[in-house]
């Protein structure tokens, strides 16, 4: 199959492509030898959105988690 790369060096896919990835929407794009490769992120996108909802529900916010990282920084400092 072939993918056409427009002026604004957007990528098209198939739509027997994109039909098998529907629930993706971003694509690791990596260059090995010449070939393009995309492999889908759904995995890490949806471990970090339950990953979030767990945090939330806990009542954890960004800024525990800053605060928690930056007492661990200076305890090993120390």
């Amino acid at each position: 199959m072939l993918a056409k790369k427009t002026d604004w060096n957007r990528l098209t896919l198939p739509p027997d492509i994109a039909r098998k990835f529907a629930q993706v929407d971003y694509f690791d794009v990596r260059e090995a030898k010449g070939v393009l490769l995309l492999t889908p992120v759904r995995e890490r996108a949806q471990a970090e959105k339950k990953l979030r909802g767990e945090l939330q529900q806990l009542g954890i916010s960004e800024d525990d988690i800053r605060a928690a990282a930056a007492a661990l920084t200076q305890a090993a400092a120390k």
